[in-house]
């Protein structure tokens, strides 16, 4: 017996369940045994489990729909796209991380984080001293992380609005003034 294009599907988001779970599960662990605190590989864990759970709403979704449109449906493009949004979504994650690290995200909703004002020595250094402030901040922080890989826009949309209020608090008569060369006198002549 065969089994049919929307099993198969299920069984894909199962994997890549698995997958996300799994290696939260691992991070999680290895802090716990000391071996690896990094709260990076957890945001990115996060972030990939919220794929997945979108996943499993787009497929619940889909299978509510009519057989022939779920026939029609390339199950190959749809399979890939299950595996993709798993990484995606995790790098989604560290973006919005980074958006809060770097302070241009702020507010009671938000994590805070300690050691920011500190002399920068290297990407290292920085991603290991600058942590979030509290325990509540760290929760926060795995949170918004899941809602960026749950939510597939969210990320985008906020960098879109970044984007659109420093294009407009940008100065239209400095962009014009550094836009135009500066005329360089004429050396002097010597006779």
């Amino acid at each position: 017996m065969a089994m049919s294009k929307l099993t198969k599907l299920y069984w894909h988001l199962a994997v890549s369940g698995i997958l996300a779970f799994g290696s939260c599960t691992v991070a999680m662990f290895a802090a716990r045994m000391g071996a690896y605190s990094d709260i990076l590989l957890l945001v990115f864990c996060a972030g990939s489990v919220g794929a997945v759970i979108n996943n499993y709403y787009r497929l619940a979704k889909l299978s509510e729909v009519d057989k022939v449109a779920l026939e029609a449906l390339d199950g190959a493009v749809f399979t890939m796209q299950i595996y993709v949004s798993v990484l995606i979504s995790g790098v989604l994650a560290l973006v919005m991380y980074g958006l809060f690290l770097s302070g241009l995200l702020q507010g009671d909703l938000f994590p805070k984080f300690k050691n920011t004002a500190l002399e920068f020595e290297s990407v290292f250094r920085l991603l290991r001293v600058v942590v979030p402030n509290q325990n509540i901040d760290t929760a926060k922080a795995i949170v918004w992380a899941f809602i960026a890989g749950f939510s597939e826009r969210l990320v985008p949309n906020v960098l879109d609005r970044l984007i659109n209020q420093a294009e407009a608090l940008r100065d239209p008569d400095v962009v014009q003034v550094a836009q135009v060369a500066t005329p360089v006198p004429p050396p002097d002549k010597v006779d």
